[in-house]
Protein backbone atom coordinates (compact mmCIF):
# COMPACT_ATOMS: atom_id res chain seq x y z
CA UNK A 1 0.00 0.00 0.00
CA UNK A 2 1.42 3.65 -0.64
CA UNK A 3 0.77 6.34 1.07
CA UNK A 4 -1.61 7.38 -1.21
CA UNK A 5 -3.95 4.27 0.08
CA UNK A 6 -3.16 5.68 3.68
CA UNK A 7 -6.08 6.87 2.88
CA UNK A 8 -7.90 4.26 2.40
CA UNK A 9 -9.77 2.57 5.69
CA UNK A 10 -9.22 -0.70 3.91
CA UNK A 11 -8.84 -2.39 7.39
CA UNK A 12 -12.50 -2.09 8.49
CA UNK A 13 -13.88 -3.03 4.34
CA UNK A 14 -16.28 -5.28 4.52
CA UNK A 15 -16.64 -6.25 8.14
CA UNK A 16 -17.87 -9.52 8.91
CA UNK A 17 -17.82 -11.43 12.38
CA UNK A 18 -14.40 -12.74 12.23
CA UNK A 19 -12.73 -10.03 10.86
CA UNK A 20 -14.58 -7.24 13.20
CA UNK A 21 -13.22 -9.57 16.28
CA UNK A 22 -9.74 -9.00 14.96
CA UNK A 23 -10.11 -5.77 14.69
CA UNK A 24 -11.05 -5.58 18.51
CA UNK A 25 -8.68 -8.44 19.45
CA UNK A 26 -6.08 -6.18 18.14
CA UNK A 27 -7.43 -2.94 19.83
CA UNK A 28 -7.59 -4.31 23.21
CA UNK A 29 -4.09 -5.97 22.71
CA UNK A 30 -2.73 -2.61 22.12
CA UNK A 31 -5.28 -1.12 25.23
CA UNK A 32 -3.58 -3.81 27.54
CA UNK A 33 0.06 -4.15 26.18
CA UNK A 34 -0.10 -0.31 26.89
CA UNK A 35 -1.68 -0.10 30.74
CA UNK A 36 0.52 -2.64 31.69
CA UNK A 37 3.56 -1.09 30.26
CA UNK A 38 2.80 2.10 32.08
CA UNK A 39 1.45 0.67 34.75
CA UNK A 40 4.68 -1.39 35.44
CA UNK A 41 7.00 1.23 34.17
CA UNK A 42 5.62 4.27 36.64
CA UNK A 43 5.70 1.58 39.47
CA UNK A 44 9.44 1.27 38.88
CA UNK A 45 10.08 5.34 39.39
CA UNK A 46 8.85 5.26 43.06
CA UNK A 47 11.75 4.58 45.18
CA UNK A 48 10.73 5.54 48.47
CA UNK A 49 8.43 6.82 50.49
CA UNK A 50 8.88 10.68 50.26
CA UNK A 51 8.73 9.84 46.13
CA UNK A 52 11.99 11.39 45.31
CA UNK A 53 13.02 9.87 42.56
CA UNK A 54 16.61 8.79 42.52
CA UNK A 55 17.08 5.20 41.38
CA UNK A 56 17.36 6.48 37.97
CA UNK A 57 18.96 2.97 36.54
CA UNK A 58 15.77 0.92 38.49
CA UNK A 59 13.34 3.15 36.55
CA UNK A 60 15.09 2.59 33.06
CA UNK A 61 15.07 -1.08 33.58
CA UNK A 62 12.16 -1.40 34.77
CA UNK A 63 9.95 0.27 31.62
CA UNK A 64 12.46 -1.44 29.58
CA UNK A 65 11.52 -4.55 31.14
CA UNK A 66 7.84 -3.90 30.84
CA UNK A 67 7.95 -3.46 27.28
CA UNK A 68 9.37 -6.59 26.86
CA UNK A 69 7.22 -8.34 29.16
CA UNK A 70 3.83 -6.69 27.14
CA UNK A 71 5.48 -7.93 24.18
CA UNK A 72 6.21 -11.25 25.25
CA UNK A 73 2.37 -11.53 26.38
CA UNK A 74 0.24 -9.65 23.07
CA UNK A 75 3.26 -9.68 20.56
CA UNK A 76 1.18 -12.22 18.65
CA UNK A 77 -2.05 -10.46 18.66
CA UNK A 78 -0.51 -6.99 18.48
CA UNK A 79 1.82 -4.83 20.38
CA UNK A 80 3.04 -1.85 19.02
CA UNK A 81 2.00 -0.01 22.44
CA UNK A 82 3.48 3.14 20.84
CA UNK A 83 1.81 5.88 18.50
CA UNK A 84 4.77 6.96 16.93
CA UNK A 85 5.38 3.54 15.65
CA UNK A 86 1.86 3.04 14.54
CA UNK A 87 2.57 6.28 12.58
CA UNK A 88 5.72 4.72 11.06
CA UNK A 89 3.61 1.53 10.14
CA UNK A 90 1.67 4.37 8.10
CA UNK A 91 4.55 5.60 5.91
CA UNK A 92 5.40 2.03 5.61
CA UNK A 93 2.05 0.69 4.29
CA UNK A 94 1.30 -1.61 6.35
CA UNK A 95 -1.79 0.90 8.00
CA UNK A 96 -4.39 3.07 6.86
CA UNK A 97 -4.47 6.70 8.97
CA UNK A 98 -7.95 5.12 10.46
CA UNK A 99 -5.88 2.27 11.77
CA UNK A 100 -3.58 5.04 13.20
CA UNK A 101 -5.98 6.63 15.10
CA UNK A 102 -7.93 3.19 15.87
CA UNK A 103 -4.68 1.84 17.58
CA UNK A 104 -3.36 5.17 19.21
CA UNK A 105 -7.22 6.04 20.95
CA UNK A 106 -6.62 2.24 22.09
CA UNK A 107 -3.02 3.11 23.31
CA UNK A 108 -3.88 6.06 25.26
CA UNK A 109 -7.11 4.63 26.55
CA UNK A 110 -4.80 1.70 28.19
CA UNK A 111 -1.84 4.56 29.66
CA UNK A 112 -4.59 6.03 31.43
CA UNK A 113 -5.99 3.14 32.45
CA UNK A 114 -2.83 1.24 33.81
CA UNK A 115 -1.54 4.46 35.53
CA UNK A 116 -5.14 4.89 37.13
CA UNK A 117 -4.65 1.55 38.26
CA UNK A 118 -1.82 2.04 39.38
CA UNK A 119 -2.57 5.04 41.97
CA UNK A 120 -5.73 3.37 43.29
CA UNK A 121 -2.58 0.83 44.67
CA UNK A 122 -0.51 3.59 45.43
CA UNK A 123 -1.58 5.74 48.47
CA UNK A 124 -1.12 9.63 47.33
CA UNK A 125 0.73 9.90 50.48
CA UNK A 126 3.56 7.55 49.37
CA UNK A 127 4.31 9.97 46.68
CA UNK A 128 4.80 13.27 48.91
CA UNK A 129 5.44 16.19 46.44
CA UNK A 130 5.43 14.57 43.26
CA UNK A 131 1.70 13.46 43.67
CA UNK A 132 0.48 16.04 41.17
CA UNK A 133 2.66 14.67 38.74
CA UNK A 134 4.16 11.96 39.73
CA UNK A 135 5.65 9.52 36.37
CA UNK A 136 4.90 12.24 34.10
CA UNK A 137 7.38 13.08 31.46
CA UNK A 138 9.37 16.60 32.19
CA UNK A 139 12.64 18.35 30.61
CA UNK A 140 14.83 19.41 32.70
CA UNK A 141 14.95 22.66 33.41
CA UNK A 142 18.73 23.45 31.64
CA UNK A 143 17.73 21.78 28.93
CA UNK A 144 15.34 24.01 26.47
CA UNK A 145 11.88 22.82 24.93
CA UNK A 146 13.63 22.62 21.10
CA UNK A 147 16.54 20.40 22.77
CA UNK A 148 14.23 18.02 24.76
CA UNK A 149 12.36 17.72 21.69
CA UNK A 150 15.13 17.08 20.03
CA UNK A 151 16.35 13.76 21.93
CA UNK A 152 12.82 12.90 21.86
CA UNK A 153 13.25 13.14 18.34
CA UNK A 154 16.60 11.21 17.76
CA UNK A 155 15.84 8.32 19.98
CA UNK A 156 12.35 7.81 18.73
CA UNK A 157 13.87 7.89 14.99
CA UNK A 158 16.63 5.25 16.52
CA UNK A 159 13.83 3.09 18.12
CA UNK A 160 11.75 3.42 14.65
CA UNK A 161 14.73 2.39 12.92
CA UNK A 162 14.78 -1.37 15.27
CA UNK A 163 10.96 -1.77 14.93
CA UNK A 164 11.38 -0.98 10.98
CA UNK A 165 14.37 -3.79 11.10
CA UNK A 166 11.90 -6.13 13.03
CA UNK A 167 9.41 -5.72 10.40
CA UNK A 168 11.82 -6.44 7.54
CA UNK A 169 10.98 -9.85 5.57
CA UNK A 170 14.86 -9.31 5.13
CA UNK A 171 15.02 -10.20 8.97
CA UNK A 172 15.11 -13.70 9.37
CA UNK A 173 15.18 -13.45 13.01
CA UNK A 174 12.66 -11.63 13.44
CA UNK A 175 10.26 -13.23 15.55
CA UNK A 176 11.81 -15.39 17.70
CA UNK A 177 13.87 -12.06 19.49
CA UNK A 178 11.35 -9.19 19.49
CA UNK A 179 10.58 -8.62 23.18
CA UNK A 180 14.34 -8.66 23.83
CA UNK A 181 15.19 -6.67 20.84
CA UNK A 182 13.35 -4.23 22.19
CA UNK A 183 13.64 -4.60 25.96
CA UNK A 184 17.54 -4.34 25.28
CA UNK A 185 16.97 -1.31 22.32
CA UNK A 186 15.10 0.64 24.71
CA UNK A 187 17.03 -0.03 27.53
CA UNK A 188 20.07 1.79 25.66
CA UNK A 189 18.38 4.40 24.53
CA UNK A 190 16.42 5.64 27.90
CA UNK A 191 19.77 5.18 29.78
CA UNK A 192 21.62 8.20 28.44
CA UNK A 193 18.59 10.56 27.94
CA UNK A 194 16.72 10.43 30.69
CA UNK A 195 17.79 12.99 32.33
CA UNK A 196 17.57 15.48 29.81
CA UNK A 197 13.42 15.14 28.17
CA UNK A 198 12.43 12.01 30.74
CA UNK A 199 12.96 9.90 27.73
CA UNK A 200 9.10 9.33 26.62
CA UNK A 201 9.58 8.19 23.08
CA UNK A 202 6.13 7.18 23.31
CA UNK A 203 3.16 9.71 23.28
CA UNK A 204 0.57 7.23 24.75
CA UNK A 205 3.00 6.81 27.67
CA UNK A 206 3.43 10.51 28.80
CA UNK A 207 -0.69 11.50 28.08
CA UNK A 208 -1.94 8.68 30.86
CA UNK A 209 0.07 10.18 33.64
CA UNK A 210 -0.74 13.41 32.04
CA UNK A 211 -4.71 13.04 31.68
CA UNK A 212 -4.84 11.58 35.21
CA UNK A 213 -2.81 14.28 36.95
CA UNK A 214 -4.30 17.44 34.89
CA UNK A 215 -0.64 17.94 34.21
CA UNK A 216 -0.20 19.21 30.91
CA UNK A 217 3.25 21.15 31.22
CA UNK A 218 5.60 20.27 27.91
CA UNK A 219 3.10 18.29 26.96
CA UNK A 220 3.43 18.59 23.32
CA UNK A 221 7.29 17.65 23.33
CA UNK A 222 6.46 14.29 24.06
CA UNK A 223 4.07 14.31 20.74
CA UNK A 224 5.52 16.35 18.22
CA UNK A 225 9.26 14.56 18.92
CA UNK A 226 8.29 11.53 18.97
CA UNK A 227 6.07 11.14 16.29
CA UNK A 228 7.95 13.53 14.12
CA UNK A 229 11.22 11.42 14.83
CA UNK A 230 9.32 8.03 13.89
CA UNK A 231 8.07 9.24 10.38
CA UNK A 232 11.46 11.01 9.25
CA UNK A 233 13.10 7.67 10.10
CA UNK A 234 10.45 5.22 8.32
CA UNK A 235 10.90 7.23 5.16
CA UNK A 236 14.51 7.03 5.56
CA UNK A 237 14.42 3.44 6.07
CA UNK A 238 12.09 2.83 3.50
CA UNK A 239 13.47 4.33 1.12
CA UNK A 240 17.42 3.46 1.72
CA UNK A 241 16.94 -0.03 3.25
CA UNK A 242 13.65 -1.86 2.88
CA UNK A 243 13.02 -4.94 0.69
CA UNK A 244 9.96 -3.34 -1.51
CA UNK A 245 7.68 -6.43 -1.63
CA UNK A 246 4.05 -4.93 -3.12
CA UNK A 247 1.42 -7.09 -1.59
CA UNK A 248 -1.67 -8.38 -3.46
CA UNK A 249 -4.05 -8.26 -0.93
CA UNK A 250 -4.39 -6.34 2.29
CA UNK A 251 -6.39 -7.69 4.89
CA UNK A 252 -5.92 -7.47 8.97
CA UNK A 253 -3.21 -10.40 9.65
CA UNK A 254 -4.15 -12.21 12.59
CA UNK A 255 -0.64 -13.42 13.90
CA UNK A 256 1.10 -9.91 13.68
CA UNK A 257 4.50 -10.33 15.93
CA UNK A 258 4.72 -6.90 17.04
Amino acid sequence: MSIRGAFTPHEFRNLDKEKAWRLLEKGLAEMFGTGLFVCMGCMGTLSDSKGEYLDYLGGVLTFAFAIATSVMIFGHISCIINPALVAADVIRGEKSLFMFVYITVMECLGAFLGYALLRVLVADDLLGRTSGSFCCTAKDVRVTSLRAMGVEMLITAILCLLFCSVQDPKNSDRNSTVALKFGFGCFALLLPSVHYASSSMNPARSFGPALYNNHWKDQWIYWVGPMSGAIISAVIYMLLFAQHFPRSKREIRPNSHI
